[in-house]
C-alpha cells in the first residue's frame, strides 16, 4: 500500500518554522551543511521546498535560524560569565576565563547529547567557513569576543600580538573539539548522559596552557 501523498498548500497541522529548524539542525549536523539542501531539508520534514523560503528567505536564513535557537541562550550565559570576570576586583586566572567561555557550550551538549551535538558541528562548521555566529548574536558592545580578550589579558598580564592571536586559536579549538566529541580521534568524549567530565577538565586544561605559555 503507497503512503499517502502529502497534501498540497500550508501545512496547517504542524508548527513548520519549528519543524524545519529541528530537521535542519539534524541534517547539517549529520551530513554537513554544504551537503545537505533546501530541497531534502523540505523533504524530510514533510513540507513543499516553497515552505522553507514562505519561512526563511534562503539557506543561509535557516542556518541562522537553527544557531540562533541555542545561541542566544549560550551567548548570554558567556557574556554574564565573562562581565563579572572583566569587573572583578580581583585578576582572574586563565582558567576561569576558558570556563566563562567553555562551560556554556558544554551545557548545551550535557542538556541534550543529540541535537546538542548537531548544533555544536553547524556552530563549528560557521566558524571554520564564517564567523561564530553565536558569540555577536547580541548586538552589544562590547562583543564576547573582545570581553574574552581583555579577560585574558587581565588574566595573563600580556597583551603582544602573539598572545592576541591565541585568542581565536583558543576559541575556536574549543568549538572544533566539542564539535567531534563524538568521534574516536577526540576520545569518543559523548555519550547519553553527555559529555565526559574528565574530557572535558582535560580540555579546558589544555587550552589555558596555549594561553599561559610563555
Amino acid at each position: 500500500m503507497s503512503s499517502r501523498a502529502r497534501r498540497p498548500g500550508r501545512r496547517l497541522d504542524l508548527d513548520v518554522p519549528s519543524v524545519l529548524v529541528d530537521t535542519a539542525e539534524r541534517m547539517f549536523g549529520e551530513g554537513g551543511v554544504d551537503a545537505v539542501s533546501v530541497r531534502a531539508v523540505a523533504r524530510d520534514a514533510g513540507v513543499a521546498p516553497a515552505a522553507v523560503f514562505y519561512h526563511f528567505a534562503s539557506k543561509e536564513d535557516l542556518v541562522s535560524a537553527v544557531v540562533d535557537r541555542r545561541g542566544r541562550a549560550v551567548s548570554e550565559e558567556m557574556r554574564s560569565n565573562l562581565v563579572a570576570l572583566a569587573d572583578s576586583r580581583e585578576k582572574p586566572t586563565v582558567r576561569a576565563v576558558i570556563d566563562a567561555v567553555l562551560l556554556p557550550l558544554v551545557h548545551v551538549i550535557d542538556d541534550d547529547p543529540v541535537s546538542g551535538l548537531n548544533w555544536m558541528k553547524v556552530v563549528d562548521w560557521l566558524g571554520v567557513t564564517r564567523d561564530a555566529a553565536f558569540y555577536e548574536e547580541q548586538d552589544i558592545e562590547p562583543g564576547i569576543t573582545a570581553l574574552f580578550a581583555t579577560c585574558v589579558r587581565r588574566a595573563t598580564g600580556r597583551k603582544s600580538q602573539k598572545i592576541g592571536r591565541r585568542y581565536g586559536i583558543a576559541m575556536f579549538g574549543m568549538l572544533h573539539a566539542l564539535a567531534r566529541a563524538d568521534l574516536y580521534g577526540y576520545g569518543g568524549a559523548v555519550g547519553p548522559s553527555g559529555l565526559d567530565k574528565d574530557w572535558v577538565e582535560q580540555l579546558a586544561v589544555f587550552t589555558a596552557g596555549g594561553l599561559e605559555a610563555p
